[in-house]
């Protein structure tokens, strides 16, 4: 496969450049195989309670998480874009990703701002302002989470927040008018080791 092919299937099949691709492959750990070895006895015992080894898990979870990453940052919006859309200055833009009152991921040395954070005005088809709350939401998790836990947090529904009997996630809570507390609770209690 040739670059051109690459960045032709990236696009076409994924709506994906490269920068985004390489900025995805970028916020994942690098392996070290010698670290996670297991000695002969926990092996054997793993492998008697039905926990066998998989080799290819790590990869179909790897892509997976390269591609929901590389989605972020595709469809992320700039520091001058999120300054222009929301009409406040690049300074005060940034101030707020410092503060973690807004959440940005680092590309190639420069920070993006994921667009599923902000509130879309229905007249413009543009973003106008962040989702209530997040500010909030954003200051009380753990800093340095990687982008599929920040996303997974908002996307998923909770069985805490309900609505009609049904799970929302925190992003649809939010906007339904739902309080920012019992989000910060369940921040406050996640086991953020397995994100």
């Amino acid at each position: 496969m040739t670059v051109d092919e690459l960045d032709l299937l990236l696009s076409e099949r994924f709506n994906l450049r490269r920068a985004d691709l390489l900025a995805a492959l970028k916020t994942l750990p690098a392996i070290k195989p010698d670290a996670a070895q297991l000695t002969e006895d926990e092996a054997r015992l793993l492998d008697e309670a039905g926990f066998v080894e998989d080799p290819a898990a790590f990869v179909r979870a790897a892509a997976d998480i390269i591609a929901h990453t590389a989605m972020l940052i595709n469809t992320a919006y700039t520091g001058p874009e999120v300054a222009a859309l929301l009409g406040i200055n690049e300074s005060r833009v940034r101030q707020r990703r410092l503060a973690r009152k807004m959440w940005a991921i680092e590309s190639d040395g420069n920070w993006v701002y994921p667009a599923i954070q902000f509130e879309i005005n229905p007249k413009t088809g543009k973003p106008d302002k962040q989702i209530r709350g997040l500010e909030q939401v954003f200051e009380a998790m753990p800093a340095g989470l990687h982008p599929t836990a920040v996303a997974g947090l908002l996307r998923s529904p909770q069985s805490e927040l309900q609505a009609d009997g049904r799970p929302l996630s925190v992003l649809e809570w939010l906007r339904t008018g739902g309080v920012v507390e019992p989000i910060l609770q369940l921040i406050e209690i996640a086991d953020w080791a397995s994100t």
